[in-house]
């Protein structure tokens, strides 16, 4: 067949525009660049490393590149094809169950080797089936060749033989809700699955809590940063003031805080109905929310966290992802996750309820969480820019002013990552000029976990009174997207009114 036979046109997709049409984890992707596509034709690269841990697994005296990885290259390359000659029906499209029929290998392939991938599809079967033939080179050498085949399946004729085989293991019924559900959890009841965000220092206080709350959302009230147990007291008297009787009002603390059981256990004494910690999980939280029939509720950033916290005792865990604002769960040396993927990942391993958080804006990203297998959501960021938030007015000109390029990720004095908004401190901050920290007034309030470049105590709490050069405004990723100020009634109405309206069409699924 003559080249001009071919519709041909030139391409080249990068790792990042591979992994939107392949979501793996980079150990799990074979393809590292599409050269070209020919018709029916792929060619694409894959850079090995000696370095690699794969080299290392099996082939100690001698490292030999896996024939498995090899074939998986191949496989992945012939989809990149599919997925190409599908258009915009990819998008529909579930393509499963490689079917290797042959393959054979003609030479080693040796750790540090390019290998290109050139992969042709002979023919579709009804459109159900796709038959390729794929080989692998290294220096215009042929190493490997394959012949498989890939199963095209619509995902909603997917979904559904999904949702009819855990029926089955369950032994239950499907429960389909055409409106957001409410959230329970153990003695918790809120009529919205919605948790606003605890924002410290005093950013989220008894004014946002209780009108959250009153809403018919869990209100939440950030403790850390304050030291008098009796203001710990006052903020959740006079939350529950707003809320009213059936309002649901809990705390947010951090675990490193030197204060800890001092300002948990006037929460406590209060009469606080849920606990959530963020910065590690103490075993001491567990044996005081215990007395008082408290539950708490753990922040995590991985499965394997989440699972230690339901082994110790947590009553759901809030799953934060990497678009939360301020602290971020993934110290040096982790990659950043999305919350969505953490969130799919640990309803596989953990019983508990899951509560989603990081990045969540609108109705839309609410419910894809909760068909995620969330309970429910928490919700920082849009909070802040209501009439009720507790933080001063410059603060919430510093959201519904803020563009996409000011939304950054500075290095926190405990050791992780945080998301601010750049303003002059943050600038300090990024150019190694942050103001340095008066011993002498130091008052060891997160204790040894700081590392003293600067006070970010100080540097929040006047953010939060309005000294937009001298403070550090915490910020979701999200934040750009705001544009005004309004009530939290709005907000809530907001939120319920596009999750409902999409739930309408297409209902959420449960299993009873």
């Amino acid at each position: 067949m003559l080249m001009e036979d071919y519709l041909y046109r030139a391409m080249l997709y990068t790792k990042k525009q591979i992994k939107e049409l392949i979501p793996y984890d980079d150990s799990f992707l074979w393809v590292d660049e599409v050269e070209k596509i020919e018709s029916n034709s792929i060619v694409a690269y894959k850079q090995t490393s000696k370095d690699d841990e794969y080299f290392k697994s099996h082939f100690v005296d001698f490292p030999l590149m896996p024939g498995v990885l090899v074939v998986e290259g191949i496989a992945q390359t012939g989809t990149i094809l599919l997925r190409e000659r599908m258009g915009k029906e990819n998008r529909k499209k579930h393509l499963l169950a490689y079917q290797v029929r042959s393959a054979f290998f003609y030479e080693i392939i040796l750790p540090g080797s390019r290998i290109e991938y050139r992969v042709r599809m002979l023919g579709m079967y009804n459109e159900k089936i796709a038959n390729f033939i794929g080989e692998a080179y290294c220096e215009n050498s042929k190493k490997c060749e394959v012949r498989f085949s890939v199963a095209i399946i619509d995902k909603t004729e997917l979904e559904k033989k999904t949702e009819d085989v855990r029926q089955k293991e369950k032994g239950g019924n499907i429960l389909k809700m055409s409106s957001l559900p409410a959230l329970k959890i153990g003695n918790i009841f809120s009529p919205i699955p919605i948790i606003q965000g605890g924002m410290a220092v005093r950013v989220s206080l008894h004014k946002l809590a209780g009108n959250v709350a009153k809403e018919g959302g869990v209100g939440i009230i950030a403790i850390s940063g304050m030291r008098d147990p009796q203001e710990v007291k006052n903020e959740i008297r006079k939350a529950r003031e707003i809320a009213g009787k059936k309002g649901t009002i809990g705390i947010n603390i951090m675990g490193v805080i030197g204060q800890f059981q001092n300002l948990l256990g006037a929460a406590l004494e209060e009469g606080v109905d849920l606990v959530i910690q963020g910065a590690g999980s103490r075993n001491d939280i567990f044996e005081m929310s215990k007395k008082y029939n408290v539950p708490v509720f753990i922040i995590a950033s991985s499965a394997k966290v989440a699972k230690k916290a339901e082994e110790a005792g947590a009553s759901a865990v809030v799953i934060e992802g990497c678009d939360a604002g301020g602290h971020l769960g993934f110290p040096e040396g982790h990659p950043f996750r999305k919350t969505i993927d953490i969130v799919k990942e640990t309803v596989k391993e953990i019983k508990i309820p899951i509560i989603a958080a990081g990045g969540i804006f609108d109705g839309k990203d609410i419910v894809n969480m909760l068909r995620a297998g969330a309970k429910g959501v928490q919700m920082a960021t849009r909070f802040v820019a209501t009439d009720e938030c507790d933080a001063d007015k410059e603060f919430k000109k510093a959201y519904i002013s803020a563009k996409e390029e000011d939304v950054v990720i500075i290095k926190s004095p405990v050791g992780l990552p945080g998301r601010a908004i750049k303003n002059t401190f943050v600038e300090k901050l990024m150019n190694n000029n942050a103001p340095s920290v008066n011993l002498s007034e130091c008052e060891g309030c997160i204790g040894p976990v700081c590392d003293k470049t600067y006070c970010i105590l100080k540097a929040l709490e006047n953010a939060r009174k309005g000294d937009m050069k001298n403070g550090l405004v915490f910020a979701g990723s999200n934040v750009f997207r705001i544009k005004k100020i309004i009530s939290v009634r709005e907000l809530m109405n907001e939120l319920v009114k596009q999750a409902n309206q999409i739930l309408s069409k297409d209902p959420l699924i449960q299993y009873i």
